[in-house]
């Protein structure tokens, strides 16, 4: 009886022991050089406290402040970009959705989550970035649903901004999702995988009345996509491995995903140019996957035709697709490092 209490509680300490090791090892990799920061905490930022971590290798770098989609906290990632914070001090946020804010809020509800709240917040951090960082400017980098509020936060307060970039730009989505379904269809039936053409067409094409319904047509896109079992890969492995991350944090990963209003949903299906505007006083710039099915590339490059700007560009990702930032930083960081203006001197 004795020999299988022993074996039990090897089985259970032995890869909690590796777990911890392999925290140790990555904690010390983060650690940064004497000249950078490594800040994270709460930040009174809308009336809430909101979770905020402020990474780099050298104080004086540029500030990029990171806009992810909804769904999930992307701070676990934060090994991703190592190589992105000795060019600029990375900033991740927790927005209301998401992470360790929305656990901080408890049982506060979901009606200020709109994306004028998402906007208003993100203008509050940069304020706040600003004076913490001594910075005039900060470059937005959004990805996906984060576009929306990233071009907010650019037309409300261009003095405030640097550059603007987006990854997997959102740009008319009725379109979009349309095609989308459309491609995902054709797809379907020509690798053929007739279960899933049958409950595509048994779902029937866009509009759906709510995030549910989408939900699923998302769920059948990512069974199609490599990008997305990767991705997925990526980041269970990084939450588990993210130092001081708990339990708690890493199960918010799969809750916080299913926590969609319907408001939030609507306004998303709603984004269309004339929504997001058109003028801009700073640089913008796209970085989209040319393989990206879900943000399709034909509108993001209709979007950005549109666009009057004092300079911007499209740049095509050739084999990548929506995914993109989580699965080829230093491809998308070597971008960044071209095309994003100088600040100006001081």
């Amino acid at each position: 009886m004795m020999w299988i209490v022993l074996a039990v509680a090897a089985a259970i300490v032995t890869p909690l022991g590796l777990l911890a090791l392999r925290r140790r090892m990555t904690a010390h990799r983060l650690a940064p050089p004497p000249d950078g920061i490594d800040e994270h905490g709460y930040v009174r930022i809308g009336g809430v406290d909101q979770w905020v971590q402020i990474r780099g290798a050298d104080r004086t770098n540029p500030v990029l402040l990171m806009l992810h989609a909804h769904g999930a906290s992307m701070i676990p990632l934060t090994p991703v970009y190592s190589s992105w914070e000795k060019h600029f001090t990375v900033v991740q946020w927790d927005r209301r959705t998401v992470g360790r804010t929305r656990r901080a809020a408890g049982q506060a509800g979901d009606a200020d989550w709109t994306f004028d709240r998402f906007i208003a917040d993100g203008i509050e951090l940069v304020e706040h970035l600003r004076r913490r960082l001594g910075q005039d400017r900060v470059v937005l980098v959004a990805h996906s649903q984060g576009t929306v509020i990233g071009i907010g936060m650019a037309r409300r307060r261009p003095d405030l901004i640097h550059t603007y970039v987006g990854l997997g730009q959102m740009a008319d989505m009725p379109r979009n999702e349309s095609i989308a379904y459309q491609r995902l269809l054709t797809q379907a039936r020509t690798d053929g995988h007739r279960t899933l053409a049958d409950r595509l067409v048994a779902l029937g094409p866009p509009p759906y009345p709510d995030p549910a319904t989408w939900t699923r047509r998302l769920r059948y896109a990512m069974a199609l996509d490599p990008e997305a079992r990767a991705w997925q890969k990526v980041a269970i492995v990084r939450a588990l491995l993210m130092p001081g991350y708990t339990v708690r944090d890493i199960l918010g990963l799969f809750t916080d995903v299913m926590a969609f209003p319907q408001h939030l949903y609507d306004e998303t299906m709603a984004v269309t140019p004339q929504t997001l505007g058109t003028r801009f006083e700073m640089p913008v710039l796209l970085l989209h996957g040319a393989q990206d099915t879900y943000a399709i590339p034909e509108l993001a490059q209709e979007y950005i035709e549109r666009i009057e700007a004092p300079a911007k560009a499209y740049v095509t990702l050739d084999g990548l697709g929506h995914m993109a930032p989580f699965l080829a930083p230093d491809r998308i960081l070597d971008e960044l490092n071209t095309l994003i203006p100088a600040p100006p001197a001081r």
